[in-house]
């Protein structure tokens, strides 16, 4: 890896540190921003991460994948392996048998790509209820409420089937397929692109990348595909792409009614990739701006009326008078970014307690908790083996679990008494949006447990988990 972008003060660039520095405070209090990278004129005026996050691992985009996969039909289509009109069953006639609606056969993928398949809702059930899991078929055999083309349905079963068209083209996942012509150019390493059952890419989530990795596609899009003066990606597919071409004005959200391009969102201002829980790549033509943001909070689009609000008026076309001591304070605050765990001791001299619970859908089956001077640990019994999960009293201790989860992920926790009997965990996924919350009550030897998590889309949640029996070690 070779390329890093200049970094410059914001002055410079048109911007006064100060604003940036208040926009920056009230980004960290947010529940929660992981990290953020602003861009003017391709120079890097500010870059932060929240601790116990970092800008070293690669995070779940959730829909910002979509924007990924829409490039890669840009590819595909400038290397003449479609069209955008093609119809979808052209590319799966082994599934014609399937199709249940007669509208179906009508879909393209440029319906597919406006999110304008005929479905009134999003598809993703109908794979997840096909009886061999194949999702393919799942979407394929589904009913259309609507004419293909007429109405605008966020459906990232759509995406997936872009996805599976590129498969079926080509021979490769998008993930490897974007290697040689997107990722290796812009020198991004991809982090892992979740798949469904039959190894396709699933499109429209679960792909993996860092904050600065976001920052390269903002850039990239801001440059209109052009990069280090060569064009990567085809400049007239992404000029259909960004253009509005769905109307989704039945949306509530400003930013998200101002229409729909190719897996692309037009915004009150400038137009973005985005990924639940505030995954952002927006791109900012008229004040050559691009700023990448990887979030973990529900409400995403105060992120938006944040930069439109109290960013936006304070930038300038041309620079300002220097100002050392503004960004002085400006990049301490982007270098200390920390999200404090209660400053609380473990006051209590606790016994250890095992606990066994009632059958549950994720199959824990029981248990113990351990107090020590500097955390408690909180071990799981499933049929794969023990889980153990770390929690500092003031600080962050750090596990690998999985419990309900498709995969292991590296996660980070603390813990504090909140009452004399209630003990709460928090744990936080490091590379996604999950956020979980455990609650232990302590009366007489027994125990009461009440689970809750954040952020967690796409996600089986935990039943919740009744203890049959406790005691102590």
């Amino acid at each position: 890896m070779s390329f890093e972008f200049p970094r410059s003060t914001p002055e410079k660039q048109g911007i006064n540190s100060k604003l940036l520095t208040r926009i920056i405070e009230q980004l960290y209090q947010l529940d929660y921003i992981k990290g953020f990278i602003f861009l003017r004129h391709g120079s890097i005026i500010a870059e932060g991460y929240q601790k116990p996050y970092s800008g070293e691992t690669a995070h779940a985009l959730w829909s910002l994948s979509k924007s990924f996969t829409s490039c890669a039909i840009g590819f595909v289509r400038e290397e003449k392996l479609l069209d955008l009109n093609d119809k979808l069953i052209s590319f799966f006639p082994e599934y014609r048998s399937c199709v249940t609606d007669e509208k179906m056969l009508d879909v393209t993928l440029q319906d597919l790509l406006t999110m304008r398949s005929g479905h009134a809702n999003c598809a993703y059930p109908y794979a997840k209820a096909d009886s061999a899991n194949d999702w393919v078929r799942g979407f394929l055999s589904s009913p259309l409420e609507h004419v293909p083309g007429t109405f605008f349905a966020y459906n990232s079963l759509a995406t997936y089937m872009l996805s599976a068209v590129i498969r079926r083209v080509t021979g490769l996942n998008v993930r490897e397929y974007l290697i040689p012509r997107l990722f290796d150019p812009l020198e991004i390493t991809p982090g892992l692109w979740e798949c469904c059952p039959a190894g396709t890419n699933s499109g429209g989530f679960g792909f993996h990348l860092k904050t600065m990795d976001i920052a390269k596609f903002a850039q990239l899009l801001l440059n209109k595909g052009k990069w280090n003066g060569v064009q990567i990606l085809p400049e007239a597919y992404l000029e259909e792409a960004v253009y509005p071409h769905a109307d989704n004005s039945m949306n509530e959200h400003p930013d998200w009614k101002c229409g729909y391009g190719y897996q692309f969102w037009r915004s009150r201002f400038g137009f973005r990739g985005d990924g639940a829980c505030g995954q952002y790549a927006i791109v900012l033509p008229e004040e050559d701006i691009a700023i990448a943001v990887n979030g973990s909070l529900p409400e995403m689009g105060r992120i938006l009326d944040l930069l439109w609000e109290k960013f936006l008026p304070g930038v300038h076309s041309a620079a300002l008078p220097e100002d050392p001591a503004a960004v002085a304070a400006l990049e301490k605050l982007c270098c200390s970014g920390e999200i404090q765990p209660p400053a609380v001791e473990n006051k209590k001299d606790l016994p250890g307690y095992s606990f066994r619970f009632y059958p549950n859908s994720v199959g824990i089956q029981r248990g113990t908790i351990q107090f020590f001077p500097e955390k408690c640990i909180l071990s799981l019994e499933t049929a794969r083996g023990t889980e153990t999960i770390n929690a500092g009293f003031g600080t962050f201790e750090n596990s690998r679990i999985r419990l309900q989860d498709s995969r292991e992920h590296e996660v980070t926790g603390y813990a504090f008494w909140k009452t004399e009997d209630l003990l709460e965990i928090n744990i936080f996924h490091l590379d996604s949006t999950f956020r979980d919350i455990w609650n232990i009550t302590f009366q007489n030897d027994t125990l009461k447990f009440r689970w809750e998590t954040k952020c967690s889309l796409f996600r089986p949640l935990l039943p919740p988990l009744k203890v049959i029996e406790s005691g102590k070690l």
